[in-house]
């Protein structure tokens, strides 16, 4: 008689996963989605149905802010241009990501902060509590003469900063206040690239908004979207200019197989990739919440010209998501 074969674990099906504990709404979400379904029911005299996607999908709110890319510009072009765009009106702070573990602000456009202060919690809690999953903190790059902007300090609080994170949450329906934006439960990394994909053009057949970077990249790793703009590959591996690269963090900082990756559950944080300079061997990302900004990281490449898991502490590089769009 043949033994019998024991079911796989990994990738598990959408069925078989623990369901992802939606965020509580913030009020002022509720308030503003309430007068869109009034205001709706009153000009149309009727229901609509939103659209069918491969999982539930956010309902996002207005957003009136005009993105321009060059005439002709291919959609893995868009999204380069429009994190370069974001990464500008944010004041061009760039991150060095070291082959020394460290992960140091060399450039912002705010002084460097007189004291540290307490910065968002990365023990991976509860994230059930928590409007994302992901983290950007990390015990790394604390030296004396290694700046870092700690919670409170930064772009995102200002005045400006919070509108502008404010309107990347928007994608995802949600409304934080600036208290909230500040706080590492409102983390708006993934909110961020969700934002900057939907404004570069990609459809609900190519890519789902989330607001943790597990979403989507479950999303491309058990391909249930009808035309995905990314697939999933291992590291070490050698970017392009639109892909994105991600680790792991928090309790799974260190986990080595992606078919771990829990949906909505395993905290994460992921770059879009702008530049590729395989003579200086770096890496040029840029990302949402990094030091409290849309910064660029400038990550050292391994000896071989590659990103993996194990050149930095500070971030090992899990995955990529290769962008499949010209």
């Amino acid at each position: 008689m043949l033994p019998r074969l024991l079911p796989r674990r990994f990738p598990q099906r959408y069925s078989q996963r623990f369901p992802h504990k939606a965020p509580q709404s913030s009020p002022q979400a509720l308030a503003q989605r309430l007068t869109a379904a009034i205001a709706l029911a009153v000009l149309c005299g009727c229901t609509t149905t939103p659209p069918r996607t491969a999982r539930p999908q956010a309902v996002p709110f207005p957003d009136y802010q005009q993105v321009t890319t060059p005439p002709g510009a291919t959609p893995r072009e868009r999204i380069v241009d429009i994190a370069m765009q974001e990464w500008r009106k944010w004041g061009q702070q760039v991150v060095h990501i070291g082959r020394d573990d460290s992960a140091c602000v060399t450039q912002s456009p705010l002084p460097a902060p007189m004291t540290a202060g307490p910065e968002k919690a990365s023990d991976g809690g509860d994230v059930s509590s928590q409007a994302s999953a992901d983290t950007e903190n990390d015990e790394n790059g604390r030296e004396a003469d290694c700046v870092r902007f700690p919670d409170g300090t930064g772009m995102e609080a200002t005045p400006r900063g919070c509108r502008m994170a404010q309107g990347y949450w928007g994608i995802v329906g949600e409304a934080p206040d600036c208290r909230q934006i500040t706080q590492g439960a409102w983390a708006w990394s993934a909110v961020f690239i969700s934002w900057v994909m939907r404004k570069a053009g990609l459809d609900n057949d190519q890519f789902l908004t989330g607001q943790s970077h597990s979403m989507y990249v479950v999303d491309a790793r058990d391909g249930i979207l009808p035309r995905p703009a990314f697939h999933i590959e291992p590291m070490p591996a050698v970017p392009r200019p639109g892909d994105v690269v991600c680790a792991a963090r928090g309790r799974d900082k260190y986990i080595s197989n992606v078919a771990e990756i829990g949906f909505g559950t395993t905290p994460m944080h992921c770059d879009i990739v702008v530049e590729v300079d395989p003579a200086a061997r770096v890496v040029k990302a840029i990302g949402g919440n990094v030091q409290q900004s849309v910064s660029m990281d400038v990550i050292d490449m391994n000896d071989a010209g590659q990103l993996d898991g194990f050149t930095n502490s500070h971030m090992p590089w899990l995955l990529l998501m290769r962008n499949n769009l010209q």
